[in-house]
């Protein structure tokens, strides 16, 4: 297998933890298997273990990677974005979270697998991340199309647009022939997006990268 990381090191941690987000992403919480985690992360199995002692705690680490980098990819283009208007942030934020889903689809995998059903893991979900996320999107509701204009849906219609071409790549290069992960594509989606939520007068958020 090569190398093994150690398990104590940022690389070993790193390594584990995206070996379990692309496993509960692929075969859900029950599929995962932790002896194939740590065999995928490299580490030794016991090692991993005395890290993460039960799947459930591995879970929880894997949702508070990612809900955690996307809360502060919001709050960097808050800063960024701190001179322009309340609907050209609300622009560059949509727009980010297309970014953030394109790069991190496991995400809204696993967030549809763990939604459709009421479990602790799903109730300690919204409690934790969710709950701030939808908050979120409802502050945007003022800028939103009037059709959008409802938090709740204008939550699910950000999320069904911004994330299913990544979920579905696979279907979508079948459809299309083309990589949803392409920077192109991947601008494109964040165009739609921003058309159907906000209309199609474009402020001046700027693209997601832009400063």
């Amino acid at each position: 297998m090569g190398r093994k990381a150690k398990p104590g090191s940022d690389e070993g941690l790193r390594s584990i933890i995206m070996a379990a987000r692309h496993a509960f992403a692929a075969h859900g919480y029950d599929g995962a298997s932790l002896r194939q985690i740590s065999a995928e992360a490299g580490v030794l199995h016991t090692a991993m273990l005395y890290h993460f002692p039960t799947k459930d705690a591995l879970w929880k680490a894997v949702m508070a990677d990612m809900f955690e980098a996307l809360e502060a990819r919001f709050a960097a283009r808050t800063a960024a974005q701190s001179s322009r208007s309340p609907r050209d942030l609300a622009r560059a934020l949509v727009r980010e979270f297309v970014t953030f889903c394109a790069e991190c689809p496991e995400l809204h995998r696993i967030m549809t697998s763990e939604g459709r059903s009421e479990t602790d893991r799903l109730s300690w979900l919204v409690d934790t991340y969710s709950k701030r996320l939808f908050q979120a999107a409802a502050a945007l509701a003022p800028a939103a199309n009037p059709l959008l204009s409802d938090p709740i849906r204008l939550y699910y219609a950000i999320i069904g647009l911004s994330a299913s071409v990544f979920t579905l790549a696979p279907e979508y290069r079948r459809l299309s022939g083309k990589d949803p992960f392409g920077a192109g594509e991947v601008a494109a989606t964040a165009d739609i997006v921003e058309a159907i939520v906000f209309g199609s007068g474009r402020g001046d958020g700027g693209a997601p990268n832009d400063e």
